[in-house]
């Protein structure tokens, strides 16, 4: 029990101290808006296409702004009855969200905040360091359990803890913090299905919840599905050419009908919920002017965009190569590393006879082609395309990490890696007081 007790206390010590040290100046990665829904959810329950902005956040943007760019609109609570001097003419753009993120995050915040007396906003980003530990109890587990050594775990955790994408995510209020989290805890109750020591109902009953936290856990769910989807194959081919008998399993599932019946669930729960979002909208949504054509040499540069950038996701300041988390690019390089090698490493090295080889190849096609689909969706649903965040490859993040512990089986590399780890998260430590402000 001591590796993922330590892992916690880790993911806890860095996402306290730099909580502590963020200024009340707002992510630019949406915090905004996040935060007009926390403050409207208790009255108002979600929030409508087209609404606009409360007067709480407008306050929050005109007197602490947006890291790095500072305040922005009218002067801090003036007259705020022009609102195109807000971003987006303060229109929200968090409407898409069901309200179920933001529910446990004002529930748990304002437990926070009732026994600590932090202030309402970091209460509220306090919630991140419970989704951290969550995510990192699940990942340990997931690599437990793909026989990952302990001490190779613990390494690749710690150095999960001090990448760019958990200071984003866990620091502020985002509704990635749980994204991570749901991916992995897929992926454990899937391999338990298919070594038949779990029920498929655990894998519907969390796609389903995912997609009700935020639509692009479907690549969660699609992980899931390939995966699920290639044993039914190996399954089906053995049993056609060798008369092997696939293990037996309870209920009318088997991998093909659970990869299907998940997908359904999410499906069904994301329409829904757009079907609801429709009926109730008062507007348009906010024009953010992100969008770009959607060309084939754009298409295949999305294909690097999630393996090697995800664990390393910040955020660019606009007209400027300098990035919010001004962490240097040589520090963290490593972690792509780390990625890359790992699943590509696990390809490249595939026997028939390994007892991964369904996940491997499940995360190597995940890794190069799911970014691709994701920007084929969101065109064909939105009728417009965006270059995809890198964050938004977290889905399948723990299990890129999980191929790289597979890979290393020498106490000479699990030094190297583990040294390295120590060292990014003190320095994350440290320079806290400087770089979260």
């Amino acid at each position: 029990m001591w590796a993922p007790v330590i892992l916690v206390l880790a993911g806890f010590g860095m996402s306290f101290v730099v909580t502590a040290n963020h200024s009340h100046a707002l992510s630019p990665i949406d915090e905004w808006v996040y935060v007009d829904y926390l403050y409207k959810l208790p009255h108002q329950g979600i929030l409508q296409q087209g609404e606009i902005i409360g007067h709480e956040a407008l306050d929050a943007m005109a007197c602490d702004g947006v890291k790095p760019y500072g305040p922005m609109g009218p002067a801090c609570r003036g007259d705020y009855s022009d609102l195109s001097k807000f971003p987006f003419a303060a229109r929200t753009s968090a409407d898409p969200y069901t309200p179920v993120y933001f529910a446990i995050t004002r529930v748990v915040g304002d437990t926070i905040h009732a026994v600590t007396g932090a202030h309402e906003l970091t209460s509220w980003r306090a919630t991140g360091s419970l989704w951290l530990a969550l995510t990192l109890v699940l990942m340990y587990w997931l690599m437990r359990i793909w026989r990952v050594p302990k001490t190779v775990a613990v390494v690749l955790g710690l150095a999960f803890i001090g990448s760019p994408y958990a200071w984003w995510t866990f620091t502020y209020v985002s509704t990635d913090a749980p994204t991570m989290a749901l991916g992995t805890a897929l992926l454990v109750a899937a391999t338990y299905y298919v070594r038949g020591r779990g029920s498929g109902w655990w894998v519907v009953g969390l796609s389903a919840f995912a997609l009700s936290i935020k639509v692009t856990n479907i690549l969660a769910v699609c992980l899931i599905a390939l995966y699920l989807g290639i044993v039914w194959l190996d399954e089906f081919i053995a049993k056609r050419r060798r008369g092997i008998e696939p293990p037996a399993r309870r209920g009318w599932f088997n991998p093909l009908t659970l990869a299907l019946t998940s997908i359904v669930a999410a499906g069904v729960v994301e329409v829904a919920w757009l079907v609801f979002r429709h009926l109730v909208s008062v507007g348009d949504s906010a024009n953010q002017a992100i969008s770009v054509p959607l060309t084939g040499q754009e298409l295949l540069l999305q294909t690097t965009t999630f393996l090697s950038g995800t664990i390393t996701s910040n955020v660019n300041i606009s007209g400027s190569t300098n990035f919010a988390y001004a962490i240097p690019t040589f520090a963290v390089l490593p972690l792509s590393w780390l990625c890359i090698a790992g699943v590509i490493g696990a390809f490249w090295a595939l026997r028939k006879t390994n007892p991964a080889r369904h996940m491997i190849i499940a995360v190597t096609i995940s890794a190069v082609l799911f970014a691709p689909m994701l920007a084929i969706v969101i065109t064909l649903a939105t009728g417009a395309y965006f270059p995809l965040p890198p964050r938004y490859g977290s889905p399948m993040l723990a299990a890129f990490l999980m191929l790289a512990g597979m890979q290393i089986r020498n106490r000479w590399a699990t030094i190297l890696i583990g040294t390295y780890a120590v060292v990014l998260y003190v320095v994350v430590l440290a320079a806290a007081p400087v770089l979260a402000r």
